[in-house]
């Protein structure tokens, strides 16, 4: 369960209104990862060494630029994984975490101290204030990680148990479209191909339809003043493909595309390619 490796990730997220692109993004990002296992834990300690976005409309890219910074303080997290599930159970550096929040902080307070504008001042005050509730309470802290796909992703079964769970099981799907917002997707998992040493799964995710109704709102505030048509259906699904090394418990590769819309009127469209190079 030991060992060390380095993960390259290269992802595209498209926006469209109305079937026109209104956003177009590029991320790419390696992550380095060490796996500590000691007699009944497993820590796992992860740096995100890059994080390059470029995106379409250029006058995002400020505003990306301040989440790329964040992330630098956010991302570098030694965990304690969940022994039944993978998952992440608690953040040891914590502190550590805090503090370096603290510093990035007060650069951002003197960058912005010269802002004369109301609006910009708001703006700069609900970042800060968003970031802060995020990193200071751990929980919030685990559920901003799970909501980068390395970790959602890096963190799962695999890691503390030898057989994959082919039940129907649920997942928390946090939405782009509407930010802070989450569904309940429904996942089916099937293995493709297996031997001795790998094994190759589908895991398809699809939404409750229970949760589809709460998005109209959600809707009529931030995209029927553009698109003017009147809500239709809401709708999100993933579709991951994994390639797992069984002995050393690491992902090789994954492949996913997330789909989330409303019908005909807003739709956003992820591809996301993992995998590991050494």
């Amino acid at each position: 369960m030991k060992g060390n490796a380095r993960y390259r990730v290269e992802q595209i997220t498209i926006t469209k209104m109305d079937g026109v692109i209104q956003s177009h993004a590029e991320t790419k990002r390696e992550f380095s990862v060490i796996k500590s296992a000691g007699k009944s834990n497993l820590t796992v300690d992860v740096k995100m060494e890059e994080n390059i976005v470029n995106i379409y409309p250029d006058s995002l890219q400020e505003t990306i630029n301040l989440l790329i910074e964040l992330d630098v303080v956010k991302s570098t997290a030694i965990v304690a994984v969940n022994q039944t599930n993978g998952d992440i159970d608690r953040i040891i550096n914590h502190d550590e975490i805090i503090e370096k929040w603290k510093k990035y902080r007060a650069e951002l307070e003197k960058r912005f101290a010269g802002v004369q504008s109301p609006e910009a001042k708001l703006n700069v005050l609900k970042f800060l204030t968003v970031a802060e509730n995020t990193i200071i309470i751990e929980k919030n802290l685990i559920d901003d990680l799970k909501t980068k796909m390395f970790y959602d992703l890096f963190f799962d079964e695999y890691l503390v148990s030898d057989r994959l769970n082919l039940e129907e099981h649920k997942r928390p799907f946090y939405s782009q479209l509407f930010e802070g917002q989450s569904a309940t997707l429904n996942f089916t998992k099937s293995i493709i191909a297996e031997n001795e040493n790998q094994v190759q799964y589908n895991n398809t995710g699809r939404l409750q339809k229970e949760d589809a109704k709460k998005f109209e709102q959600l809707y009529d505030l931030k995209y029927k003043p553009l698109v003017k048509y009147k809500f239709s259906v809401y709708d999100a699904s993933i579709v991951e493909k994994v390639l797992l090394d069984k002995k050393d418990k690491w992902i090789l590769q994954a492949d996913l595309s997330i789909s989330e819309e409303v019908k005909n009127n807003v739709e956003l469209s992820v591809d996301y390619k993992l995998r590991k190079i050494e």
